[in-house]
């Protein structure tokens, strides 16, 4: 084990400020599973007691916490960096550190910290203070006014996180901005107060911190009742357009959602036959479908968990289980929210997304649960993700846009994210409204009409190499064209029609050869064979 490029440039920047730098802040933009868990350590180990007394560690998650102070502990970890220091798990408590280098606290704690009980620790020692994944702290929000203090009395203040970006587009606390005519933008220069570190996923790719990806999608038809009773139907989700929204809460609602997580489940039972170290996260999109689906799994004789914030002690058992490998290791784990970020397992391998969430920054750290580097499970050429999902525009145009963004500067990208898709909502941009869809609508019916897979980023690390695995637009219309006639033949041998009967009615409808059709035009064309001439 050796230390990646960003940790090696913050031990650089460590040694600047021993040898008398005035930095004062350290921003670390790492890719999620790019390893930014050690910083706190190196920070410890390098700087204390030479500007600082002791670190204070603030997370987003009370789970997170326990996995910051067991890093401290960590055989590999302290190796590598050859310290014996140990960091206190505390909530609101005097002497935070009881005699440990650093302490490790949530941001929910901070809010929560009426007796100011930090903010006396912080006027009486010299503390460095690390913020992670600070997109939580909305500029004004109550969490930004609550660590208000503790930073403007810290001696080193580091903001470390994947995703610099909240999902509404609006400002992150203690982050510089430029305006520009496009809007907010990060200001990412260094100078003389504030350094700064990037570790793109084509970085993690290089020196092998994260592992390739395979995206399959399961295109859904839908079909659902509007707030007059009107019924509505989709054949494609994949190109539903401006009834995205409904069209995926139903799918969620309904049989299309179990159908995929069947086809998940499936393939990480025979995964597991070779791969014996590998685990399931399940991210549901709220607590009743994710006890439905723990249900489910379990009359099937899949031993899952569930974590959410609902039962907080039953979840830390699970998650804490969940991590685990051998005896007492539950291998299946599902989640609303609570799991998805910061979640370090290394052996997640398979990912089923069953949320309506369509924010990049909260798809990015959803995805990265699984494409972390297992050092226990054989060679990096022979480890990949597998990430299964609906096939909406919106999600793949989030990770149409992490894939961008991550082999670039990131001074390149809008602090504010944008619409995604028809179906995104304005006023909450890439966040499809299925909270006003359902309270608008009645779920019917769903189901998968089709799995497709896509690798995502195989060659990102080594440019000028094609990826293989996806359909070219030729071999997109060729398939569409099959299914039509499948269908179309189908129901004339059904309904015992002569052959031809079918397609004279198509071409009569559409006055166009499905030779010369666009993909959209097909597609319509599906929609209408479907309802036209069912099976």
């Amino acid at each position: 084990m050796e230390l990646r490029r960003h940790q090696k440039e913050l031990v650089d920047i460590c040694e600047k400020i021993l040898g008398g730098r005035g930095l004062t802040d350290i921003v670390c933009a790492v890719t999620p599973g790019g390893g930014k868990s050690l910083l706190p350590q190196i920070l410890a180990s390098r700087l204390i007691p030479a500007i600082a007394d002791a670190l204070c560690w603030i997370v987003p998650r009370s789970v997170l916490q326990d996995q910051g102070a067991r890093g401290f502990q960590d055989p590999s970890h302290r190796a590598l960096l050859g310290h014996r220091l140990e960091a206190m798990m505390t909530t609101n408590q005097e002497n935070p550190t009881r005699g440990c280098a650093a302490y490790v606290t949530t941001y929910q704690a901070l809010a929560a910290d009426t007796r100011k009980i930090n903010a006396k620790e912080f006027r009486r020692k010299r503390y460095i203070l690390v913020l992670d994944e600070p997109h939580h702290l909305e500029e004004g929000g109550l969490w930004h006014e609550a660590i208000q203090p503790l930073y403007d009395r810290a001696a080193l203040r580091v903001l470390m996180s994947g995703t610099f970006e909240r999902g509404e587009g609006t400002p992150i606390a203690f982050l510089p901005y430029s305006t520009t005519d496009r809007g907010n933008r990060l200001d990412w220069d260094n100078t003389e107060s504030r350094a700064v570190i990037h570790y793109t996923l084509a970085d993690a790719l290089r020196e092998h911190a994260c592992i390739d990806l395979t995206v399959h999608y399961a295109n859904c038809q839908a079909t659902w009742l509007d707030a007059q009773g009107a019924e509505h139907h989709v054949e494609s989700l994949a190109h539903a357009g401006k009834q995205t929204a409904a069209a995926l809460l139903t799918a969620l609602k309904t049989e299309a959602a179990l159908e995929l997580l069947s086809t998940g489940v499936k393939d990480w039972q025979v995964h597991r036959t070779t791969h014996s170290r590998s685990k399931l996260l399940v991210v549901a999109a709220n607590i009743e479908q994710a006890q439905k689906y723990t249900a489910w799994l379990q009359e099937r004789g899949v031993p899952a968990r569930i974590a959410t914030s609902e039962d907080s002690t039953a979840a830390y058992q699970a998650i804490k289980a969940f991590k685990r490998q051998g005896s007492g290791a539950v291998d299946c784990l599902i989640t609303v929210a609570m799991a998805y970020e910061g979640l370090d397992v290394p052996a997640i391998t398979h990912l089923i997304c069953l949320t309506h969430i369509r924010t990049k920054p909260w798809i990015e750290q959803v995805v990265h649960r699984a494409t972390r580097m297992d050092p226990l499970a054989g060679p990096y050429a022979e480890q990949r993700a597998y990430i299964y999902a609906p096939d909406d525009r919106p999600f793949r145009e989030c990770l149409g846009y992490i894939l961008a963004q991550r082999t670039t500067a990131l001074a390149d990208s809008p602090s504010s994210t944008q619409p995604l898709g028809e179906g995104t909502s304005p006023d909450a941009p890439g966040l499809l409204p299925t909270d006003r869809a359902e309270s608008s609508i009645q779920p019917l019916r769903s189901g998968v009409l089709e799995m497709r897979n896509q690798g995502l980023w195989a060659n990102l690390a080594a440019p000028g190499q094609m990826e293989t695995n996806q359909e070219t637009p030729k071999e997109r219309l060729d398939r569409l064209r099959k299914k039509i006639e499948q269908h179309v033949r189908a129901h004339e041998q059904s309904k015992k029609l002569s052959h031809g009967t079918v397609n004279r009615a198509v071409y009569s409808q559409f006055r166009k050869s499905r030779t010369a059709m666009t993909e959209t035009e097909l597609h319509k064309v599906m929609q209408w064979v479907h309802k036209v001439y069912p099976l």
